[in-house]
């Protein structure tokens, strides 16, 4: 006899509810089949024939933390088709249980936690959750798991990711209309992106960064797509540019920052000289100043070793190699025609720096109560602890006791550009910076720099002419840019130039179009997030699997 309950709302459709039962922890729900007929899995013909019975349990989603089982009794039919090769065949029942043991909603909700959490996490997340699964059991179902279709691509975005830095890299293909992955590639190579290109002709943007790679896989693959340069990588092969040529200008850098000074004293007199530095003993400096010199002694030899090398004709990648330093230092330093400087030490700034001086005038005068001077310049501003300005006293009077009294003007700081040392990467920065953000001191640094280099000069215009284009998409102006930047006294700028032009259909489009690798470049991200997540259970189709369904 059938259970008079709206079995409609209860359990899915084809089936009547039989018995309900709650017990401590568990919910125990036995339900029947209330179709005649059902359908060969094999040769699709209907029989109502009926074989024999069995039960069929099922896990279902726990409700408010109490497991709950669904037992079906299910029927095995006799198949009537002559041909068929199949003589018995059981009844499905997909909207119960597409898998044998689990309802469709608890595999929804079970490859949801292995797509957002792995293995490891999800298992722990479950179990709270009261499911029981293990890790291994998880990742099986991610794996197995159909793959969304990514549909028609209009817009794509193409860019690497790396499996190992430096060893084995991928390729993430991302449509930026909407902003979603549609595939991941095992590998770096023009072969398996032109494959996957002839596959989606219907590609009309393609977004890249200067990779040669992408650049020749996408003219073979889809010839008729408007290839689109990334403006960040504009902008950061632009910097990279001026970082390298403001290395062989730095005496100009460091005359413009300090402007008709002395240069500095590094005598062991000068540096035992010079006001008394709160919470520090006076060894301190010096310390600091001998690990300086043994640190720009080395580099000074890694100077001479990449040089003598680069002269002699040696390829970078052996230079590399060789001395066990990477590319980006070779390249540092293989056109410096003299050894790096080697920077001074400045001291971090202290809140008491701005009443030393008063501190030690009142000292000289004969007030040694340091509970009075911390009084006085609370009076005079002073905020913070009393702890400070005790440890100072206590500086002071090691000093005189040791017959060196302290001298009543601080020590002159070397002059910088706004707090930042006149490094060929600061300098690059400020010349890329918009006009109307850099702050006064660094206007006029930048000012007495190029009046002082007219090829300096040019690069600082040209490069804040190439920002211009990029951030207002005017690639109208880029050839007139061009003939500019081959005319000027500035080597580097030249053949940046001559590197763009290389690729100038792609970098033309870079300025005009709206598309960009920076959705990309997000996704990316995301997909490092997911490797490391996967504590080592991160191979490409579990990685693919995941990255798919984020």
């Amino acid at each position: 006899m059938r259970t008079a309950i709206a079995t409609h709302e209860l359990l899915p459709e084809g089936l009547y509810l039989e018995s309900l039962s709650i017990e401590t922890g568990r919910v125990s729900i036995s339900a029947a089949s209330e179709t005649r007929r059902s359908r060969c899995p094999l040769c699709g013909r209907g029989s109502s024939r009926v074989h024999s019975r069995y039960s069929r349990s099922v896990s279902d989603l726990p409700w408010h933390g109490i497991t709950v089982e669904l037992e079906v009794r299910a029927r095995r039919f006799f198949c009537d088709g002559a041909s068929c090769e199949r003589r018995i065949f059981c009844e499905r029942l997909p909207d119960v249980a597409a898998r044998a043991r689990k309802t469709g909603r608890l595999e929804g909700a079970l490859l949801a936690i292995v797509f957002e959490l792995g293995g490891r996490a999800g298992a722990r997340l479950a179990e709270e959750l009261g499911l029981v699964v293990g890790r291994d059991a998880l990742l099986r179902r991610a794996k197995s798991a159909s793959l969304p279709d990514g549909g028609k691509v209009r817009s794509l975005g193409v860019d690497d990711f790396a499996f190992r830095k430096g060893h084995a890299y991928g390729t993430i293909l991302v449509d930026l209309e909407r902003r979603k992955v549609v595939d991941l590639l095992p590998e770096r190579s023009q072969e398996s992106l032109v494959a996957w290109l002839k596959e989606h002709p219907e590609i009309e943007f393609a977004a890249r960064d200067r990779s040669r790679i992408y650049r020749e896989a996408l003219a073979k693959g889809a010839p008729t797509a408007v290839q689109v340069t990334d403006r960040w990588h504009l902008l950061h092969n632009l910097a990279l540019t001026l970082e390298e040529f403001l290395l062989q200008k730095r005496p100009a850098l460091r005359e413009a920052a300090a402007p008709g000074t002395e240069p500095e004293d590094r005598s062991d007199d000068s540096f035992a000289s010079g006001p008394v530095i709160p919470n520090r003993p006076r060894t301190h400096d010096r310390k600091i100043e001998d690990a300086a010199r043994k640190r720009h002694e080395r580099l000074v030899e890694q100077w001479k070793d990449i040089r003598r090398l680069y002269l002699a004709g040696a390829d970078l990648r052996h230079i590399c190699k060789r001395l066990g330093v990477s590319a980006r230092t070779v390249y540092r330093y293989k056109d410096l025609t003299e050894p790096p400087p080697r920077r001074a030490y400045k001291r971090n700034k202290s809140v008491l720096d701005p009443y030393v001086p008063y501190l030690v005038a009142r000292w000289n005068e004969g007030c040694h109560n340091g509970k009075k001077l911390y009084r006085e310049i609370r009076e005079r501003g002073y905020r913070n602890s009393e702890e400070i300005c005790a440890r100072f006293t206590a500086q002071l009077r090691r000093a005189e006791a040791r017959g060196k009294p302290p001298s009543s003007v601080p020590r002159a700081r070397k002059s910088s550009v706004a707090g930042l040392s006149p490094t060929s990467k600061n300098v690059a920065a400020l010349f890329m910076r918009r006009e109307e953000k850099l702050k006064d001191k660094q206007k006029e640094y930048l000012g007495r720099l190029c009046d002082a280099d007219g090829a300096l000069a040019d690069t600082r215009r040209l490069a804040q002419e190439f920002n211009g284009m990029v951030r207002d998409l005017e690639g109208e102006k880029l050839d007139g840019w061009l003939q500019e930047a081959e005319a000027c006294r500035a080597p580097a700028m030249r053949r940046f130039a001559i590197g763009l032009k290389k690729d100038l259909p792609a970098v033309r489009a870079g300025l005009t179009e709206e598309w960009s690798n920076g959705p990309v470049e997000g996704f990316v991200n995301k997909l490092k997030l997911l490797k490391r997540q996967g504590y080592g259970r991160a191979g490409f189709d579990l990685l693919k699997a995941r990255m798919l369904a984020a």
